[in-house]
């Protein structure tokens, strides 16, 4: 009886190529982090649960390069305003923020305190370091306010890690974004490109000797 060989899978050699195994590799490392990424979304309701304090306005409770993690909001009535000094002190929030000199940001003050001129309800707050309270701006407009507009408040900041945040400032620089991709480069050079044997290693391949 004649054996008749069976041709093999082209998806079964194509998954026993290195290169293949280590793309898939990749994609699934990507997916994870995505998932992760859109699951911590979720949890928090925040479009972006992790920020990095920038300024000293908020020490010694958030010190520069802090990493803080932000809870979303959808009722203004979860926000507790009180100054500092009280018991409990007020919420600290992450808010919209407008001024003629940086343009449009993201500002991470303490609600200290609430006002309702004409039936609206507005959020005063201040920097633990600052002197006074801040002054607030329609962004689009740009006209002045009495306070923080309850829908300029992205959420409230319920945990925070010292010295961490700094990556994340980092990476905002041009040097950094310049030393991520030069990493990333590195890495697809080592693992894609394959480098040429000693030849004394092939040698002994090609007699079928066991190297010692």
């Amino acid at each position: 009886m004649i054996a008749i060989p069976v041709k093999k899978s082209k998806l079964r050699e194509a998954l026993k190529n290195s290169y293949v195994k280590t793309a898939i590799l990749i994609i699934i490392l990507i997916g994870s982090m995505l998932s992760f990424w859109f699951g911590i979304r979720a949890v928090f309701r925040a479009e972006d649960p992790f920020m990095a304090v920038a300024s000293g306005s908020m020490e010694p409770t958030l010190k520069v390069g802090a990493l803080i993690v932000i809870q979303g909001y959808a009722d203004p009535s979860t926000i507790y305003a009180a100054p500092k000094d009280a018991s409990p002190p007020g919420d600290i929030v992450v808010f919209w923020h407008w001024d003629s000199i940086y343009g449009l940001q993201r500002w991470v003050h303490r609600a200290v305190g609430k006002i309702s001129p004409n039936g609206k309800t507005y959020f005063v707050t201040r920097g633990d370091a600052n002197s006074g309270a801040d002054s607030h701006y329609n962004i689009t407009t740009h006209t002045s306010l009495p306070g923080l507009p309850e829908e300029y408040v992205v959420g409230k900041v319920v945990a925070n890690v010292p010295v961490i945040g700094q990556v994340f400032l980092f990476m905002q620089t041009g040097e950094g974004r310049v030393i991520i991709i030069m990493l990333l480069v590195v890495l697809l050079i080592i693992e894609f490109i394959p480098f040429p044997r000693k030849k004394d290693e092939e040698q002994v391949l090609e007699q079928g000797q066991v190297k010692a």
